[in-house]
């Protein structure tokens, strides 16, 4: 099925973070909130519109990456003329990292900034295993292992600028280009003598562009944050090795609407001296697009099979919420929490489905100054998944599956950020 939910939703929630010597919060750090408090250098990400407040260059490098991930899935699938007994799905292995290296410095009447970051993760790699057992009229019994090994590859270009519209506003423009190259490459095996694998890539660009805005009050701050589209242009390709043929698939070039407008506001205010506290809410509206479903099958004779489906995405809400506090002039921490929830829906000629997602992060981060220009950061991400998925297919045999997710996932970060 093509139901990108995880995907889109990773597309959404992946946390970069930054620090700048004169910012008294960070948002990525409380929830990963992205309209209020600049961050220097990693405001190329977030809202533009803080460029505009940067008052010097700034230069910024920070690595995270996941270190401890479980996924528990519980699968049930029903096909006609055969009778599953028991799946069992497992994770092998996962190692993902991210990272952000920005730098921005002033010009005109605001601050332009410069970044490489990741959409999703910069570079994934995951293996994962599903065992099916179960028979056929005669009786006979069969044992099916399914093994497929994920490489994918992130990287997004940002270049934005921010400047300053009165004494206290400020608004800003932003750009953001995302090569990206998936390939995963499954083995099937099965105990009544047929085995067979496979490839499936999928490449190509994503762009996004995004218009900020950002109102400036004494320790108050309101950010808005508007991306009128999200434009995908991707290829597929699928080739597999039969024991008596090899057969491939190339698709076309196929522009879509990956993602539909997104608004996002947020606003932050200090409550003490030392304390502050911030939270956003984010929206995004309904998208639909058609994506090609590739099927590889030795059912009844080995075969490429592809058909063209229509994926809709009902709207995506969002709720971030956190909060900051200097214990002495050098040091303060800071912790939040996200909320996000979202349904889509796809149907094709032989086939139709529905995901639900939920998904809960809480944010733990560390800022240290070793003087007026140089900060560490430090940030843990503990991250909670619900994923509920139905589809239906009507192929060489009718196949209803229902599949419940659970996942957890821990990022560990560190970095610096230096004002030059």
């Amino acid at each position: 099925m093509g139901l990108p939910v995880k995907k889109l939703l990773i597309v959404i929630c992946v946390l970069s973070f930054s620090v700048h010597a004169s910012a008294q919060i960070h948002g990525t750090a409380m929830g990963g909130i992205s309209t209020v408090t600049s961050e220097g250098a990693i405001d190329t990400t977030r809202n533009p519109a803080l460029l505009g407040t940067v008052p010097a260059a700034t230069t910024s490098f920070y690595l995270m990456g996941n270190t401890y991930h479980n996924e528990d899935t519980n699968p049930e699938f029903h096909a006609s003329s055969i009778d599953i007994s028991s799946v069992e799905q497992s994770n092998d292995y996962y190692y993902a990292f991210s990272l952000f290296a920005g730098y921005t410095k002033q010009i005109a009447n605001g601050a332009i900034g410069y970044s490489l970051s990741s959409k999703e993760n910069l570079y994934l790699r995951k293996k994962d295993i599903q065992k099916i057992n179960g028979s056929m009229p005669g009786p006979i019994y069969f044992e099916g292992t399914e093994t497929t090994t994920t490489n994918d590859i992130n990287p997004t270009l940002n270049i934005a600028y921010g400047w300053k519209i009165s004494d206290n506003n400020y608004a800003g423009i932003q750009l953001a280009t995302t090569p990206f190259f998936s390939n995963k490459k499954t083995d099937k095996n099965n105990s009544l003598g047929t085995s067979y694998s496979y490839t499936k890539q999928e490449y190509g660009v994503i762009i996004q562009p995004s218009l900020g805005f950002l109102l400036t009050n004494n320790d108050s701050q309101v950010g808005l944050r508007l991306a009128p589209s999200t434009i995908k242009c991707v290829k597929k390709k699928a080739e597999a090795d039969f024991s008596a043929t090899d057969l491939s698939y190339s698709d076309t070039w196929d522009i879509q609407q990956y993602e539909g407008p997104q608004i996002v506001a947020g606003g932050y205010t200090k409550i003490l001296p030392q304390t502050g506290i911030a939270i956003e809410f984010g929206l995004l509206l309904p998208s639909s697009y058609t994506n090609t479903d590739i099927n590889v099958t030795d059912n009844p004779l080995p075969a490429i099979n592809h058909s063209s489906i229509t994926i809709h995405n009902d709207p995506i809400i969002n709720a971030k919420a956190g909060i900051q506090h200097s214990f002495t002039e050098k040091f303060e921490c800071i912790t939040g929490a996200s909320f996000f929830h979202f349904i889509n829906t796809s149907d094709g000629s032989t086939s139709h489905g529905n995901g639900t997602f939920n998904l809960v992060l809480l944010t733990f981060g560390s800022n240290y100054s070793l003087s007026p220009a140089v900060i560490l950061s430090t940030i843990i991400i503990l991250t909670r998944g619900a994923f509920e998925m139905y589809y239906h297919v009507e192929d060489t045999l009718s196949l209803d599956a229902k599949i419940k997710t659970n996942s957890w996932n821990v990022t560990v970060g560190a970095g610096v950020s230096y004002r030059l």
